[in-house]
């Protein structure tokens, strides 16, 4: 110990071993002076580390305790002192005066309460912030202090609130007051309680498990008791756990005892636990007897053997379960064929428990077993007549493995098969190689990958016969177990039917315009004329007609095949835009125009140019098209270099442009310059002859593309599709077709695979083509059912409220079903005021 620089009056021998011998920092000061005497090792570490203890005036910040008030004496005043590097530390100070030197001396001495503190906030942190309820009650059992964690549990915002709550735990806290009572007796008598389980009142009034956990807080002098602590933890979802457990095993129970499936408990030594009533009717005892013979005694001798031995196995963990054939010995003698399947029940940890036999009474099976071996035998005297048929059948078979070797083939394979010959018994059809492209062979190989038939698959043989045309169905080959072993492939020589075939389409179609009535036949007649010319071509009829058909027709069936065909839609754009799509613009031309663009008319270039709608353009688009039509040239929109156009111009409208031309909205001189020639399409109510032709060719193409089989169309559907009055023309009926192919699961297309619209017409309701339309009589014609007029002079405001009712509002559906362009139908709901 250091001694300060002054005479010291202490002259105690060992004061320093004394000093140093307190756990707490101790100074000694100059009774009349304030003086620093002495200091402990403490008290240095604690102020003055390596150097001299402060003086009296400067230990306390902001003056601290005079010298008067230390001399007559401090006990026990939580206060600061400033410590090493100016810090402030806190500290527990005492002081009393003491005999000694000249005026005496002061003794303070300075207990460090920072390593208490942080153990405070320790304690404090583990009680606020630990989940369990952590709480200190009275011996009533109200309580003092409780914790989030059991707060959050009880359901309240705070610990403040649940202690205001719960003024009389005793009579508010405890669901079950017996738990209560056994709560507070027990720890009366033992001073503590573990995991007592019992029910708590939530804030909601709802109810919580808990297990608690409490013991008593006694004064070590006195013995007197100071509170009760205690831990509690949230047993709820164990509680709902062990619940539902119990509720399984009463279902397992009940289900157990109710199955009608025979079901036992063999323990692991081989005799029976339980039995439940249909196991005790295959075998004719009960319960209490069963349970006291074991589960091979009912076993006939013939399986005994191999029952013990499979559960053995089981037991030994060499398989999970078995199933068995067997047959049971009733308790009066009776042989009871069943069919077993077993299995081990292990516990959590994998321990087994017991074995699980479950029988079905299979009496009635094996007697049609053994009927069926009676059908065997007749099935092999068939067998040989089947295969005199098999040689006799004109179209050529062959049957091959699952390796695609040749099983067995017909007589009649040589004959429709250029290969045929050379294909014996264990050919491997893989390895055939000559001029066959082998395509009936990639259908075998697809049913061979897939398992899957393959029916009715066209293929044009590439051999020394041109033209030859086959039929291919390929079917799974399943042998007499039921099990895959191949396939059959059935090959037909159908080129005198698809040569017929292709003279009927030639005749009843042309460029993919399908149609065999003289109209049909009479516009094929103009296509052929027409391709071949540089004449402008009107095309009109009602919308759905197939206007863009006849365009693509005379298109590529004429000189500019070769060239582009480009189609633009004059009624999806406005006037500005438009012009922009026809002719190009230059960069800059107008807002928005930051590149040079090419038009229509130049992408066309050498080829055709095919103006859809072409009764909705603008006066000033109409100039600007004439221009083109008489001098061919044109210049782009903010450009003043004129472009050549060598280009061929096809248009089509659903208006009457004569009519346009009376009201001023459409060029007379335009008109005669595009009707050089005019192909007038009939509306399909006026060729119903064509009706069949274009079922089965739109049935054709969805069914491919559905991957289905569709044979035909029911006599009704038929019917209704000759009677329907058609407002939307060859479109509605290939929709109406696409519709129930998507519906029609193969087969035969029926009433119930119709879109709404059309039998909504046969129940004779209100049609949607033409607004308040009924289905006709069987006397009325399809033309006779259309007798209202269809342009938008003749559309009443009950036709566009109705259209636009079962279109649900989709205006462009509307117009299709009204039978005119969107902006025709615009026009009437503006002339009519429908919003």
């Amino acid at each position: 110990m250091r001694r300060a620089e002054h005479n010291t009056p202490l002259n105690v021998q060992g004061d320093a071993e004394l000093l140093n011998a307190v756990n707490a920092g101790v100074l000694l000061l100059c009774a009349r002076t304030g003086a620093v005497l002495e200091a402990n090792e403490r008290a240095r570490a604690m102020l003055c580390p390596g150097g001299d203890p402060p003086k009296l005036a400067a230990l306390f910040p902001g003056g601290g305790f005079p010298l008067e008030d230390l001399l007559e004496g401090i006990s026990g005043v939580e206060t600061r002192v400033r410590g090493a590097q100016g810090r402030s530390v806190p500290v527990l100070l005492a002081s009393r005066r003491v005999e000694g030197g000249a005026g005496g001396l002061l003794l303070l001495t300075l207990t460090d309460l920072s390593l208490l503190r942080r153990a405070e906030a320790r304690y404090q942190s583990f009680f606020e912030n630990v989940i369990e309820g952590v709480f200190q009650s009275t011996k009533s059992g109200r309580y003092l202090m409780v914790n989030p964690g059991l707060a959050n549990i009880l359901g309240f915002d705070s610990p403040e609130e649940l202690i205001a709550h719960f003024k009389d735990l005793r009579s508010q806290l405890y669901v079950d007051p017996a738990d209560r009572d056994t709560l507070f007796r027990v720890l009366g008598k033992a001073g503590q309680i573990k995991g007592f389980e019992t029910r708590f009142i939530c804030k909601d009034g709802s109810t919580r498990w808990i297990s608690l956990t409490a013991r008593e807080v006694r004064d070590p002098t006195s013995g007197e008791l100071l509170y009760i602590e205690g831990l509690n933890i949230d047993i709820t979802a164990r509680k709902e756990a062990e619940r539902a457990l119990k509720e399984s095993e009463e279902k397992f129970r009940h289900t157990f005892d109710q199955s009608p499936i025979g079901a036992s408990m063999v323990s692991l030594d081989n005799t029976f636990l339980r039995a439940n009533e249909a196991f005790c009717r295959i075998t004719g005892y009960t319960e209490p007897e069963l349970k006291r013979i074991t589960f091979d005694s009912i076993t006939h001798p013939d399986e005994r053997g191999e029952s013990l031995r499979q559960y053995d196995r089981v037991k030994r963990g060499e398989i999970d379960s078995w199933e068995q054939d067997k047959r049971y010995i009733t308790k009066d003698g009776r042989e009871v064929w069943v069919h077993l399947s077993a299995g081990l029940v292990r516990d959590s940890a994998g321990t087994p428990l017991y074995l699980l036999p479950m029988v079905q009474d299979i009496n009635h099976r094996m007697e049609t077993e053994r009927a069926m071996q009676a059908i065997h035998a007749e099935k092999e005297r068939l067998r040989a007549g089947l295969e005199a048929v098999f040689r006799s059948i004109p179209d050529a078979i062959i049957t091959v493995d699952t390796d695609m070797r040749v099983i067995q083939t017909n007589r009649a394979l040589s004959e429709v098969c250029c290969i045929g010959s050379r294909l014996e018994k264990a050919t491997d059809l893989a390895g055939v190689s000559g001029s066959c492209s082998r395509g009936c062979f990639s259908m075998l190989k697809t049913t061979l990958e897939t398992r899957k038939p393959v029916f009715e698959h066209r293929v044009e043989c590439r051999t020394k016969t041109p033209g030859k045309v086959v039929v291919i169905n390929s079917s799974p080959l399943i042998d007499q177990d039921n099990n895959f072993a191949g396939a059959v492939l059935v090959i037909r020589d159908i080129t005198r039917l698809a040569d017929l075939e292709k003279r009927l389409t030639d005749r009843h179609s042309h460029r993919g315009i399908v149609g065999k009535s003289k109209v049909m036949q009479d516009i094929y007649a103009v296509l052929d004329q027409l391709s071949d010319v540089e004449s402008t071509v009107l095309i009109t009829g009602e919308s759905g007609t197939g206007k863009e058909l006849i365009a693509e027709a005379l298109h590529y069936g004429g000189s500019r095949s070769k060239g582009p065909l480009i189609k633009v839609n004059c009624s999806a754009l406005s006037e500005s835009l438009l012009e922009s799509e026809l002719f190009g613009h230059m960069r800059g031309a107008f807002t928005g125009a930051i590149r040079d663009k090419i038009g229509r008319f130049e992408a066309a270039e050498g080829g055709t140019i095919f103006l859809d709608e072409i009764g909705d353009i603008s006066p000033r688009i109409q100039l600007n098209l004439l221009r083109v039509l008489e001098r061919k040239e044109f210049e782009r929109v903010g450009d003043s270099r004129t472009k050549k156009a060598n280009v061929r111009v096809l248009a089509a409208t659903n208006v009457d442009l004569m009519d346009k031309i009376r009201q001023g909205l459409f060029r007379e001189d335009l008109y005669y310059r595009l009707k050089v020639m005019v192909i007038q399409l009939p509306p399909l109510r006026e060729r119903t002859e064509d009706i069949p032709l274009l079922m089965g060719h739109f049935i054709s193409q969805f069914q491919t593309s559905f991957g289905k089989r569709i044979t035909k169309c029911s006599d009704d559907v038929m019917r209704l599709f000759m009677t329907y009055p058609w407002p939307g023309n060859v479109r509605e009926l290939k929709y109406s077709l696409e519709h129930a192919c998507i519906l029609c699961p193969g087969g035969e297309i029926g009433r119930a695979h119709l879109p709404a619209d059309l039998l909504r017409f046969e129940q004779g309701l209100p049609g949607l083509g033409v607004p308040g339309l009924r289905a006709p009589s069987r006397a009325a014609t399809p033309a006779a059912a259309l007798d209202r007029p269809r342009g938008h002079a003749g559309l009443t405001r009950e036709d566009v409220l109705s259209a636009l009712a079962h279109a649900g509002g989709n205006r462009a559906k509307a117009a299709r079903l009204l039978g005119v362009d969107r902006r025709t139908l615009y026009r009437n709901m503006a002339k009519h005021q429908v919003s």
